[in-house]
């Protein structure tokens, strides 16, 4: 395995490469991870692809600008990090933001992506390919007041890195989702402050800026440009029926769209709780989808 800081777009990104001989793979987490998410993901990849990890801006080992948070933005970055690597083309494997970021990198630059996984960009928040039932003036009055919360919100800053690790744990045994690789993720995230104290994730502007793209994204303006493969993971047995019929609506947008549903899936979390159906499921798509 090799660490690499690569200069793009004016920051630097932190990245993990894992060379072999085969296709590459360029995994992307999901908001409020990074690159060490796929630990218990590797295994089953590294021996047939070559494996680059990013820690996306604000994430990670990477670099924390207020600004540069929309999906196409950090679509960009992904193309630098290419470039600097010399990858022609990669098949991507995104969760959640990292599947948004990997939706624009295969609808506006095909020509790099062999195949596209998406762990999100599965319903948007609005349209008709949404998960909200009321009105759009109702939509919109509710994303001021989520965005206003953002604004309002204490800084997370805590006074060690046991203390931050210790809240992370607090907050996640009530899930009973925290485990080795969660907290390897808490402590890789966590960085000093000036003062001598622990912060994590992205600051409170660049979250702002990062959902106020989000609540507005129409991912049924990007999946008809979508050449390649896709295949879509969705929980098994879904509950929520609008959910489910906005995947399967864009699904059929695609020009090669499949859905592949995995028992006990809890998205995005799964990829470090028991990510073998998932694996399983792309392991099996890239041997018959992609050839």
């Amino acid at each position: 395995m090799k660490e690499t800081q690569v200069c793009v777009n004016q920051i630097e990104l932190h990245i993990q490469e894992y060379e072999q001989d085969g296709d590459p793979i360029i995994f992307l987490h999901f908001s409020g991870a990074n690159l060490q998410m796929w630990q218990r993901v590797i295994p089953y990849f590294q021996d047939r692809y070559r494996l680059i990890l990013i820690d996306l801006r604000g994430h990670g080992k990477s670099d924390r600008p207020a600004t540069g948070y929309h999906m196409d933005e950090m679509a960009q970055d992904v193309i630098g990090i290419m470039q600097h690597l010399n990858l022609e083309r990669a098949h991507i494997v995104g969760s959640s933001l990292g599947a948004e970021v990997g939706l624009s990198l295969a609808a506006n630059h095909p020509e790099k992506v062999i195949s596209l996984i998406c762990d999100g960009a599965l319903s948007s928040e609005f349209g008709p390919y949404g998960t909200w039932e009321g009105s759009e003036t109702a939509f919109e009055e509710h994303v001021a007041h989520e965005l206003e919360k953002i604004r309002n919100a204490p800084l997370s800053i805590f006074p060690t890195l046991e203390a931050l690790v210790d809240n992370r744990r607090e907050i996640f045994m009530r899930s009973d989702w925290w485990n080795e690789y969660l907290e390897a993720v808490v402590r890789y995230d966590a960085y000093p402050t000036a003062d001598g104290q622990y912060g994590r994730g992205m600051g409170k502007q660049a979250l702002e800026n990062y959902m106020r793209h989000y609540y507005h994204y129409r991912f049924e303006d990007y999946y008809p440009k979508v050449t390649c493969p896709v295949l879509m993971l969705a929980e098994k047995d879904l509950d929520d029926e609008r959910e489910k019929a906005a995947i399967h609506g864009l699904c059929a947008l695609t020009a090669q769209g499949q859905i592949a549903e995995i028992d006990g899936w809890a998205h995005p979390y799964c990829w470090l709780l028991d990510p073998d159906g998932a694996c399983q499921a792309i392991l099996r798509f890239l041997d018959t989808a992609v050839s």
